[in-house]
């Protein structure tokens, strides 16, 4: 038998016929080329089959022409079966096949057009900087969106949200000239057809069509303390800390995915170890392990496990859940070797710690200041596995703080800590809210009523007879004070010249009885005054006016979707937030409001997925914003889009947060960090415990301790003095005294024999 003819056999034997419509049906061109394909073969075999029946016997051409008459009766009939097929197929395709094959080439082509043209919707990595590459929605971007219908697909899975590809190539082989792209695709946008699997092989298709293996990155939330693979630092941060290959294991910052090496899995000679540290940057993990820190009721209470690591010279410690034994992933307490009170050293009987006698040759303190005062320093006393892990803990803690020290490493804390005034003043003991006058006068709002302190000359001023002051805000472009006092919390309008002691009667404005937040600010170009007075869900803006009297006139009224958590004036636009988002009002014109975060940017679904509670708001420019929620601070621009891909991450779930350009004060149970929103750096932690933010800079704080202090954070960095802190106490009982010409004048000093104490006082 010829070739020919086996490869018709085969052929025949493989064939399937078109299915009817209720099938699966290949497309027309196929079947198309495959009717030529079976009749170019049907003419090819009749004509070998005459040239092999004029070479053969009688005989053999019998047998020949038996097979070929077979086989030519098999492909008429296939060929029969083929044509009746096509006829009973409607003229027109069905629709849904239609559909199905335009989807597809659709999709196909817009993923090749993502490869071909990625700067539309992404930016590829510059091969000069060092930022990763972001998200660069255009507007028509965010307008094709709105018509999408799978806008509220989100996934729960916290392990994925972004998916970050990269070209895999070895770094000795790697050059700039061919700079690999970095790409971040959100795997929760999908659409509801399309499982979330198959999608993914389908990314792996496209934008990995190089020979080697790439890392498939994908952003995590850990649940413990997780160390960085390429830097060794820690990953800190309550949600989305970093990312994972969830292929060969390789966690990372975010911002270090594209300094990761490009093989995976990261061969053995490109692996960093466990301890890694660069002297210069002050980056990197040097030793961990778990030691025995004193129980939140204190060491008589007895010890409670932690893990302790020392990474970018600061000593991290966390607490060990009870339950599965593992540590959590909230930073319990942190001490910065940089700070200039900072010493380790061995606990002896002459450090009075209430510790046991046996305990003593296994435990060691660590130091470091809490208040500018030398004698206001606070210890940690840590207790180890054996003596020997102690001496192991004391000699790399004075080891890594003399290279500190040799690398003249300058010092990055911004606000040096000062006792405001004296903490025997009993005004202090319930104060609720505070503001600085000048650099020498404070206010305080307590349940007494309002009060003006001189710190210089000790003399106290009362203003009105209000009682239960719970906000206090100066507006000094209208010479006005505004507070929310009472019971019933309505707003009451003073002139600055109360604070002088001066005699006036004040205003008040009745709708806003059951307010609880309030916020000031100018519009038209400084021209007007503007209050803006929260009641949960709405908000009521008023004009200030001020001549003889005060008079306001109300000319706006919004309402919020929910109640209303922070409120801030910026740009004369009026910025709100709720849970889980940011409005931006217009003030003085009509319009509707702005979203500050963008359900449409698919990168940012995972905040209205998990409601959280807003902090507050941040202008850093005119087109750039930071929105800062319990769980993660977001970079946005003035669409609302992610304006950087990297995140403010918080070490331990906060309470509070001030602003006091550019720093961030970020307050939680244990301490109060300190963040530059320009660079993202976090650069200080104060170690004070249940302290609280008494205005909206935060440079006045209620320090909740044994001792109620009233601590004021000095900038370091600002030229004068914002408020001269009161001179150190003299040990002696001071009182406030009545002035016998006026009631509303006290003085805080030693009291004489015929002094009139203040009632209630």
């Amino acid at each position: 038998m010829s070739k020919d003819r086996t490869s018709l056999f085969y052929r025949l034997n493989d064939y399937k016929p078109l299915k009817n419509a209720s099938g699966s049906i290949k497309d027309e061109k196929e079947a198309q080329d495959l009717v030529l394909e079976k009749t170019e073969e049907e003419e090819s075999l009749r004509n070998s089959s005459l040239v092999l029946g004029a070479r053969k016997m009688p005989g053999a051409m019998e047998r020949c022409d038996k097979l070929d008459m077979s086989a030519m009766i098999m492909l008429e009939s296939a060929l029969d079966r083929e044509k009746i097929s096509r006829k009973i197929l409607p003229e027109a395709v069905p629709v849904t096949l239609n559909c199905k094959m335009k989807a597809r080439e659709k999709y196909q082509s817009d993923m090749w057009l993502e490869i071909e043209h990625p700067n539309k919707g992404l930016v590829l990595q510059d091969p000069s900087s060092s930022s990763l590459a972001l998200f660069n929605t255009t507007s028509n971007a965010v307008a094709q969106c709105e018509g999408d219908p799978v806008d509220n697909i989100f996934e729960q899975n916290l392990k994925i949200k972004f998916y970050i590809s990269s070209r895999s190539t070895s770094p000795s082989s790697y050059s700039e000239d061919e700079a690999d792209t970095v790409k971040i695709t959100d795997s929760a946008h999908l659409p509801v057809h399309t499982p979330t699997i198959k999608r993914k092989e389908c990314h792996s298709r496209i934008f990995f069509p190089t020979k080697h293996k790439a890392h498939r990155f994908f952003l995590t939330s850990f649940t413990a303390p997780t160390k960085c693979h390429q830097c060794t630092s820690l990953m800190v941060g309550l949600v989305r800390q970093g990312c994972t290959c969830d292929a060969c294991g390789f966690s990372c910052h975010t911002a270090c995915v594209e300094k990761a090496p490009r093989a995976c899995p990261v061969p053995f000679h490109q692996k960093k170890g466990a301890f890694c540290l660069d002297p210069q940057k002050g980056l990197g993990t040097v030793y961990e392990g778990h030691v025995w820190i004193p129980k939140k009721a204190g060491m008589k209470k007895g010890w409670q496990r932690a893990l302790a690591i020392v990474c970018d010279f600061k000593l991290f410690l966390f607490d060990m859940n009870e339950e599965d034994s593992k540590p959590n992933v909230v930073v319990s307490q942190v001490i910065d070797m940089r700070d200039g009170a900072f010493s380790v050293s061995s606990v002896w009987p002459s450090d009075f710690v209430p510790a046991k006698r046996k305990e003593m040759p296994r435990m060691f303190k660590v130091t470091a200041s809490q208040l500018s005062a030398p004698s206001n320093r606070y210890s940690i006393p840590i207790l180890a596995d054996s003596e020997n892990k102690k001496s192991e803990w004391v000699g790399v803690l004075s080891e890594l703080h003399k290279i500190l020290r040799k690398s003249h490493s300058r010092d990055r804390s911004i606000y040096v800590l000062k006792e405001a005034y004296d903490s025997d003043l009993p005004l202090i003991k319930t104060t609720q809210t505070a503001a600085i006058i000048d650099h020498k006068r404070i206010a305080l709002g307590n349940e007494e009523g309002l009060f003006v302190v001189h710190v210089i000359i000790d003399e106290i001023i009362r203003v009105g007879d209000i009682k239960k002051i719970h906000q206090i805000e100066l507006i000094p472009h209208g010479q006005m004070v505004a507070v929310i006092s009472g019971r019933s919390h309505h707003v009451q309008l003073f002139p600055m010249s109360v604070l002088d002691g001066e005699k006036t009667d004040s205003h008040r404005l009745a709708e806003t009885k059951g307010c609880h937040t309030m916020t000031s600010g100018t519009v038209c170009q400084g021209a007007h005054t503007c209050l803006c007075v929260a009641r949960k869900s709405q908000v009521f803006c008023y004009e200030l006016f001020q001549s003889n009297t005060i008079s306001h006139k109300k000319f706006k009224q919004l309402q919020i979707p929910t109640t209303v958590q922070w409120m801030g004036i910026f740009s004369e636009q009026l910025c709100v937030g709720f849970q889980s988002g940011f409005l931006r009002y217009p003030l003085k014109r009509e319009g509707v409001p702005y979203r500050m975060l963008h359900f449409h940017d698919p990168t940012l679904s995972f905040i209205t997925h998990q409601p959280v509670d807003a902090l507050c708001a941040v202008e850093i420019s005119s087109i750039e914003y930071l929105l800062c929620f319990k769980s993660i601070g977001i970079y946005t621009d003035s669409r609302g889009l992610r304006s950087r891909p990297v995140e403010l991450m918080w070490p331990a779930p906060p309470t509070y947060c001030c602003y006091n350009a550019p720093y961030l004060s970020v307050y939680s149970e244990n301490a109060v960090d300190i963040f530059d929103v320009n660079t993202m750096d976090w650069i200080q932690t104060i170690p004070l415990k249940k302290v609280r933010p008494l205005n909206s800079e935060g440079s006045l704080n209620i320090f909740l301790l044994e001792t109620i202090r009233l601590i004021y954070f000095k900038n370091k960095k600002t030229n004068g003095e914002e408020l001269v802190s009161s001179e150190a106490p003299d040990n002696q009982e001071k009182q406030m005294v009545q002035h016998l010409s006026s009631k509303r004048r006290y003085s805080f000093r030693v009291p004489r024999a015929k002094a009139v104490l203040p009632k209630g006082l």
